[in-house]
């Protein structure tokens, strides 16, 4: 008869851990995270580029809009004594002026502008502090491959914050991204409501066709203050 009591029999001993053990799981850990990262960063920066594709998008038909309903001409080609921005003191309001039909000036940020931070009303929005975007002065609601707005990171065209290329330059358009929103591509809004990722070569191919269809200059005005 077995007289041992249950608490007293015999278990299997149970073998914790190595100290080598833990150190190479703790190294796969980190072999994963590090695969993983990258990979996390590129689809954060997808998600931002989208971001700022709708932006355009939405700034792009307010402006459409506002164009619609003033002669086919955008704000920066009425003067300011009706209802435009020509010749305005203060940059911004080429944007703030179609506030009625922009949700909100947040989406004049582009997510990826590390320079520049959305403001929170309209009221206190300025050019260089919370605008990304471009106007395009020489824009034209019947030509479909001028530049309505884009980013604004475009270097060339003489430099300054009135950067221009005429139909004199033939070939040697030297319009490029500076690379430090999209590397180097950026976006272009145009009058027919679309939005498009070019790259520098792309972006001089859109200068120089809107210069062939007829646009003597090509002239965009970066984000300013008062003027």
């Amino acid at each position: 008869m077995n007289t041992r009591l249950p608490h007293l029999r015999h278990f299997p001993h149970r073998r914790g851990f190595t100290l080598i053990e833990l150190l190479v799981v703790i190294a796969i850990i980190a072999i994963l995270v590090a695969l993983l990262l990258p990979s996390l960063a590129r689809a954060k920066a997808r998600a931002k580029e989208t971001v700022c594709l709708n932006n355009l998008k939405q700034v792009g038909v307010a402006l459409r809009m506002w164009a619609n309903d003033n002669n086919a001409k955008y704000p920066w080609q009425i003067a300011v004594d009706q209802g435009g921005t020509l010749a305005t003191r203060e940059w911004v309001n080429h944007f703030r002026v179609c506030s009625n039909e922009l949700a909100t000036p947040k989406i004049l940020v582009c997510p990826l502008d590390k320079a520049r931070k959305p403001a929170s009303d309209w009221v206190s929005v300025a050019g260089f502090d919370n605008v990304s975007y471009f106007v395009g002065l020489t824009a034209e609601e019947n030509k479909p491959e001028t530049l309505v707005t884009g980013d604004s990171n475009i270097l060339g065209g003489g430099g300054g914050l009135n950067p221009h290329w005429n139909a004199f330059l033939g070939s040697s358009i030297d319009a490029a991204w500076d690379g430090e929103v999209h590397g180097e591509r950026g976006y272009l809004a145009f009058p027919d409501g679309s939005v498009r990722r070019l790259g520098t070569f792309a972006l001089r191919d859109q200068i120089s066709a809107a210069l062939a269809a007829g646009t003597t200059n090509v002239v965009i005005s970066k984000p300013q203050g008062v003027l």
